[in-house]
């Protein structure tokens, strides 16, 4: 879903004339808007002066936690305004100008939109790249989230201890050391490990029984059931038969233990190509 709003008719109409009108869910307030991102994946906002106020609007409007949804900005071209947006905290935010909306929005939204079909890559994509995390964090973070370009990874580490050693390449006690100083979650790493592994065990389902599964994990079948029972509240047949229930109830996990954003200057703009 695509939530939207233009605080003039002008931008309103180079959106609506660059996209089909289906794809979009226009709000009429800006209250509007915020209350549409509580379901959406990414939402618009067309912006005339792109003011000091507005931009910390926006700030405040798109801090749903590190897998909430991306805001792509379309306003028009000059360096105050892109002044101003520079100021915008993490690379959810992405601008398009105006008048280049009819070529460069489209393209802009493909890009986008896939992150938002898998919370996890989404997660691992934002804290790799909005966050100064020690270079152990980032091996653990590209390991866990799947970040590589396998198109099938294999299960995550089956044990923190484990994914210290062979994945961060640090000991155990330095790596929690470095997870609990520098990483934007309030939850311990097994946390995360845990919920990676139900992920990419509910992913397998379909094409072998869950004994089979947690065999390739190198875990026991009542792991997998210990973990569908305590992070998502259901049994694993519930959790095989929705697969979007296990992600959405990640992505309402993760929304709870971020930590608030800090200060950044880095936003994505969109060039021409």
């Amino acid at each position: 879903m695509i939530a939207l709003y233009c605080d003039t008719h002008d931008i309103r109409d180079r959106i609506e004339g660059s996209l089909s009108a289906s794809r979009l869910h226009p709000a009429d307030s800006r209250d509007g808007f915020e209350r549409l991102l509580g379901s959406a994946s990414v939402g618009i906002a067309g912006l005339l002066q792109c003011s000091d106020a507005d931009v910390a609007w926006l700030r405040k409007t798109v801090s749903h936690g590190l897998v909430g949804p991306s805001c792509v900005v379309v306003t028009p071209l000059s360096l105050k305004r892109l002044q101003r947006l520079r100021r915008i905290e993490s690379t959810r935010f992405h601008v398009v100008w105006a008048e280049e909306a009819g070529d460069r929005l489209g393209r802009v939204l493909a890009q986008i939109n896939p992150w938002h079909h898998d919370p996890l890559l989404l997660l691992g994509r934002r804290l790799v790249r909005d966050h100064p995390l020690h270079p152990c964090l980032v091996s653990a973070i590209e390991h866990i989230c799947r970040l590589s370009k396998d198109e099938d990874p294999g299960p995550p580490a089956a044990s923190v201890d484990v994914l210290a050693r062979q994945h961060a390449t640090v000991p155990p006690d330095t790596f929690r050391r470095y997870w609990r100083e520098q990483m934007p979650l309030r939850c311990p790493p097994k946390r995360l490990l845990s919920w990676a592994l139900l992920l990419w065990a509910v992913r397998q389902r379909p094409r072998a029984k869950w004994a089979a599964i947690a065999d390739e994990a190198g875990v026991r079948r009542r792991t997998l059931e210990r973990h569908a029972s305590n992070l998502a509240g259901c049994t694993l047949t519930a959790a095989s038969r929705g697969p979007a229930m296990i992600q959405g109830r990640f992505q309402d996990w993760v929304a709870e233990v971020s930590v608030a954003d800090q200060d950044s200057t880095t936003v994505m703009v969109a060039t021409p190509m």
